[in-house]
């Protein structure tokens, strides 16, 4: 971690530690706030922070130090948490996206796959997907990055509100178009969303650390079948 970062940390500790001891609490009822006058520096590069003043102290949104120090902090609404991961970038925070909140009131797949066709051409590879994907249809996945952000992603804009079904080690006939491939080898874990299916391997989108889209990926039938943890997420309502 650089020494920018580890600073911005400390300072982070110090605050919270504050924050909880007893006079911190027993002055509550008595805060009030004001916009501060002062000015922010990062790196000698003056910064344009929302701050106040509470009992003659700034405090300045973690979201906004995030994004001057690039760091990243997310906010996971099912558990009402906030999450700091110091060693990956900032994440600018984006709400459901229009293409993502509608789905055909028939679900084939063949509509599926015109779904994904869509979001192939607002998100060919290599372009970032909108990060943290905030998905409200009730699946497994709420961080909203990563693979797991962009198969959700995707899943609800071929599903709309659809249920999520599991399924532990599925038989290779019931993968279709659409659902959701989750792996865990001796070395990785992983997410992916099937675009198609042959008999020996599946196509695939997905994402990585870097939340970029990836279309054209293959996964064989054999490999997937023989690692330790093998799931399969569907919405098809039969």
């Amino acid at each position: 971690m650089s020494r920018k970062r580890e600073a911005v940390f400390m300072g982070i500790g110090i605050l919270a530690g504050l924050a909880l001891s007893g006079s911190a609490s027993a002055a509550v009822q008595q805060l009030t706030a004001s916009p501060t006058t002062q000015t922010f520096y990062v790196d000698g590069q003056q910064v344009q922070f929302e701050a106040y003043q509470i009992h003659s102290n700034n405090f300045v949104k973690l979201r906004d130090i995030g994004k001057a120090v690039d760091f990243c902090v997310t906010y996971d609404s099912a558990t009402n948490s906030v999450h700091i991961d110091p060693d990956a970038p900032y994440i600018e925070e984006v709400t459901t996206p229009a293409q993502a909140t509608s789905a055909p009131q028939t679900v084939t797949e063949a509509s599926v796959q015109a779904s994904l066709e869509r979001l192939k051409q607002t998100y060919p590879t290599g372009t970032v997907y909108p990060t943290p994907y905030r998905s409200t249809s009730g699946g497994p996945y709420s961080r909203g990055i990563h693979c797991s952000g962009w198969a959700t992603l995707c899943s609800d804009a071929a599903f709309g509100s659809l249920p999520w079904l599991r399924v532990d080690r599925p038989g290779w006939d019931q993968i279709r178009p659409g659902d959701l491939v989750e792996y865990e080898s001796a070395s990785s874990y992983h997410v992916v969303v099937v675009v198609s299916k042959t008999d020996e391997y599946i196509k695939v989108t997905e994402s990585g650390l870097n939340n970029h889209a990836r279309w054209g990926g293959q996964y064989f039938r054999w490999w997937l079948e023989e690692q330790p943890r093998y799931i399969l997420y569907t919405r098809y309502p039969d």
